[in-house]
């Protein structure tokens, strides 16, 4: 396993009023929230890099407003269509 470490000064420690396991945390899970958002995190990847269950991941990203699926309007109609047994394309495996 990699380590980072990234310098915080005391003034930063003492301005956010936040000790340094504290802010390695919350900068986990914000970034490990932007990865899964930008699509370079799986659900599971991120929930791992927080240290979290995936529940509770699923947690934060929803109150981050960030989507668990990110599908668009054609890709549920096809599932939809593909579930009532009408499919609009036939798939080769």
């Amino acid at each position: 396993m990699t380590q980072v470490t990234i310098p915080v000064s005391n003034s930063i420690l003492t301005s956010l009023n936040m000790g340094a396991e504290e802010i390695a945390l919350s900068m986990r899970k914000e970034f490990a929230l932007k990865s899964f958002r930008d699509g370079k995190l799986t659900l599971a990847q991120g929930a791992n890099f927080c240290g979290m269950n995936i529940y509770d991941f699923i947690s934060c990203i929803s109150q981050a407003g960030i989507p668990i699926v990110d599908y668009s309007i054609e890709d549920v109609d096809q599932e939809l269509a593909l579930l009532n047994g009408n499919p609009s394309h036939h798939w080769i495996c």
